[in-house]
């Protein structure tokens, strides 16, 4: 049905010049589009998503906020669904011939039955878009003879709150909600015939060097700014939109590519259908720098969306933006200046260029970037990147290429809130920053909030008060339990560290799905809860802002029934922290005075051979009982003390060095695994409740302590060698700088790792976490997975590894 709708849309244009899109059959959908359009004339088309097809209507003058402006809109012919993401320049020659920008697009509702009310000529309807919003109406005029067949209607506001008559939107916002760019600043028409498209010629660029294809490229990295940078006589400057997804190095070879990441990581498996797409380009051999990303219906890119779609599988949903061409087939060209590498590149690339392409091109704008930036900051983009127009493309950072982001956004803890009766409960949120373990107050944040999120917030927020108030917060702070965080933009901070013009955007909240369905066996009664008893229980540890002793018994006394069965039976070693001060705490591995009746011991013999006593959890009254012992952390051995010389469990524990962030460490985690699993071996993770994440392998125990060690250590040396510029194997913080260390000396007799779901002994009490591999990609920080946010998330999830002893299989030696 569709099909036959657009058969006239199709016999005007010959996609063999144009890049619009042919279109195939869309689904119900309720999205809408305004295209400024400058062809013959300029002019705006009206488009809404309606039976599989884009109702379209050609506006000669535009949209007009004042309902007293009745504009006249022409009915056109039906445009397929991907005309929605459409922006570009029609070819000379063809129908509509010139550029064309995304001037709005958001979503749209009938206000009555869509067929009837077009049928009749009275059309109501609401938008829901960047720019327009609210009622608005199209009324069809009664046909003249001199229309000859065209369908004339009078496109017009209704008068609602989102009318406003002394604004002219058409003059206040003419760019692209899609890029920023104004329709003058679109590229030059893309020539006609794309199968007849004369190739790049690189050798014929001043700066290219004859060369072979290199096998690595180091990347040029942008140092930050905090604007663009002005044009000047001696600089000229590039200005591009900044992209919120994964860094990209494309190395195309016969045919195919390998995408490397910035951490120097083959994903091309990970990448879903995108490596194949590269094979369409006209040349033997590139490299072509840019971003993954996965655009939202706006077409601005999310980081969200990307993480979901490669938990998922990635399949056709990534597209990347290609900004720089590093070298074309024999001939080096990063000597060559960048407004000189960027032609090429949009030549490469022209032929496969289109609004549903997985490969695009990132344009530029060239001079003051101050106009690009503000419309990047104004429709949400993350901000714009500046490069040097004659720069060389230099590894490293380098202020040739700067990054300027729109208004900041950074995760602060709420430490508190100032209460207000006429506000709704909430005046403004005390946000703080962990200094050194204390929490240092870092401002007061008031606006961001609606009725339902401040009633939400209060209700949160009045459950977690506290006495104490956390390091320089006024006194009109109540304070809480700093568990909570939120993302809050921002303008800049002041020199003493405060937020300024700070807006709420939300909580930094986790998610976990849910584990599969199992039967959960209970390991904490009753009886055992009421049993639960602590001297000092408002006790603060480590700090002013930490938790109580209390706090540490309760969320032991809620997860054991999921913690327990990957403690009972293991010699454990215990962090205790008996008086709250870090410099108090301590190990203790072997059996002490007074300790509970109910913890057991286990006998064994060091390597020397000479006898040793380890302590070993059997049941719930034991474990619970070590709260009163200032007990924080729990480190168990990775085996049982049914076969204590043969290991069931190895870890290898991911240890990033100075310059790694978390989205690198997950990257690398979600590697490892696939190295892993072609090892025959079944990975399960958790996070360390650092910065870290363990990578934990159940085995069949069947080997000595000495020769699964020395299989641990021939694995990690294959699994770094697999990404030889991200992991390293050897220890000390030098070996590991902008490197992770694969860290499987754990495996080692009587050496432990902190157990799952054991709280770290840090003021805010993060948890060693067991997690899914799809929620691993989910998680901003491990620190949102704490005493009090895990409880919760658990009883609701349940445990992801509930099925790790199934999975055991042999350790290949």
């Amino acid at each position: 049905m569709a099909r036959g709708k657009l058969e006239p849309y199709r016999n005007k244009r010959d996609f063999s010049r144009t890049s619009e899109p042919a279109g195939s059959e869309g689904e119900g959908g309720n999205r809408f589009v305004v295209h400024k359009h400058s062809a013959t004339a300029d002019h705006y088309d009206l488009r809404l998503e309606l039976d599989g097809v884009l109702k379209s209507w050609a506006v000669p003058k535009g949209p007009s906020l004042d309902p007293a402006e009745k504009r006249l809109a022409v009915q056109t012919e039906d445009h397929p669904v991907e005309y929605i993401d459409f922006e570009g320049v029609i070819p000379e020659g063809e129908y509509g011939g010139g550029p064309m920008i995304v001037w709005d697009t958001g979503t749209w509702a009938p206000m009555g039955d869509p067929h009837a009310d077009l049928e009749k000529g009275a059309f109501k309807f609401r938008l829901a878009g960047q720019k327009l919003g609210g009622g608005w109406m199209l009324t069809r005029l009664k046909a003249k003879p001199e229309d000859k067949g065209k369908k004339n209607w009078l496109f017009f506001k209704e008068r609602d709150t989102s009318a406003d008559p002394a604004r002219d939107i058409l003059e206040e916002r003419p760019e692209s909600v899609k890029t920023g760019r104004r329709i003058e600043q679109l590229v030059t028409p893309v020539p006609a015939q794309p199968v007849k498209r004369s190739k790049p010629q690189p050798g014929r660029v001043s700066g290219a060097v004859k060369a072979p294809m290199p096998d690595k490229v180091d990347l040029q990295l942008a140092s930050p700014a905090d604007e663009p940078p002005a044009p000047s006589r001696n600089a000229r400057w590039l200005h591009e939109i900044k992209f919120d997804g994964y860094r990209t190095m494309a190395y195309l070879s016969g045919g195919s590519a390998r995408l490397i990441t910035r951490g120097g990581l083959d994903w091309s498996r990970r990448y879903g259908d995108l490596p194949a797409a590269f094979g369409a380009l006209p040349c033997k051999e590139a490299i072509i720098d840019g971003e993954i990303v996965v655009p939202d219906a706006r077409g601005i890119s999310r980081f969200g969306l990307l993480q979901e779609a490669l938990s998922e599988g990635a399949g056709s949903r990534l597209v990347f933006y290609a900004f720089d061409l590093l070298y074309l087939d024999g001939w080096d060209l990063r000597q060559v200046p960048l407004v000189k590498r960027k032609p090429l590149l949009a030549q490469l690339l022209s032929g496969s260029l289109g609004g549903r392409s997985p490969i695009q091109y990132s344009d530029h704008v060239e001079g003051d970037g101050t106009g690009l930036y503000e419309q990047a900051a104004q429709i949400g983009l993350e901000g714009i990147v500046s490069k040097r127009a004659d720069g060389p493309y230099i590894g490293g950072r380098s202020s040739s290429w700067l990054k300027i982001k729109a208004p900041q956004e950074k995760v602060y803890v709420i430490g508190g809130y100032t209460p207000s009766a006429a506000a709704g409960g909430i005046g403004a949120l005390g946000m703080g920053e962990w200094v050194d373990g204390e929490l240092v107050y870092r401002g007061k944040v008031g606006t961001g909030f609606d009725a339902a999120t401040m009633a939400d917030l209060l209700q949160r927020l009045e459950a977690l008060r506290i006495e104490d108030k956390f390091e320089g917060a006024p006194r009109d702070i109540l304070a809480v339990k700093p568990v909570l965080s939120a993302k809050i933009r921002f303008t800049n901070v002041t020199a003493d560290g405060l937020i300024r013009h700070g807006v709420f955007k939300g909580l930094r909240e986790v998610e976990l799905t849910a584990a599969p369905q199992q039967s959960r066996q209970r390991f904490i009664s009753d009886a055992d809860l009421a049993g639960i008893w602590v001297t000092n229980p408002t006790r603060r540890l480590f700090g002013r802002s930490g938790p109580t002793k209390l706090d540490i018994a309760v969320y032991y006394a809620a997860v054991g029934d999921f913690m327990l069965p990957h403690l009972i039976g293991r010699p454990v070693s215990l962090f205790r922290c008996p008086t709250g001060r870090p410099n108090d705490c301590f190990f203790q591995r072997h059996p002490f005075t007074g300790m509970p009746t109910t913890l057991k011991t286990v006998a064994s013999k060091t390597s020397e051979g000479e006898p040793q006593t380890y302590l070993s959890v059997e049941d719930a009254k034991g474990y619970l009982a070590l709260a009163q012992f200032g007990v924080v952390e729990f480190h168990a051995w990775g085996t049982r003390r049914t076969h204590i010389e043969k290991p069931d469990r190895v870890i290898f524990d991911l240890d990033p060095g100075e310059g790694i962030e978390w989205r690198d460490v997950v990257n690398a985690a979600v590697h490892l695994r696939g190295e892993l699993e072609a090892l025959g071996v079944v990975p399960f993770v958790k996070t360390s409740g650092g910065k870290g994440v363990h990578l934990v392998v159940p085995i069949n125990p069947k080997l000595n302590w000495k020769t699964a060690h020395e299989a641990t250590a021939r694995m990690a040396t294959l699994l770094a060698k697999s990404g030889p510029d991200t992991f390293v194997t050897t220890m000390g913080a030098e070996n590991r700088k902008r490197r992770i260390f694969i860290d499987f000396h754990r495996n080692a007799r009587s050496a432990t790792a902190v157990s799952a779901y054991s709280l770290r002994a840090r003021p805010h009490l993060p948890a060693s976490t067991p997690v899914s591999w799809e929620d691993l990609e989910s998680i901003d920080s491990p620190a949102d997975l704490n005493y009090s946010s895990l409880p919760g998330l658990l009883t609701t999830a349940g445990d992801p590894w509930a099925e790790i002893n199934e999975s055991a299989r042999d350790l290949p030696t």
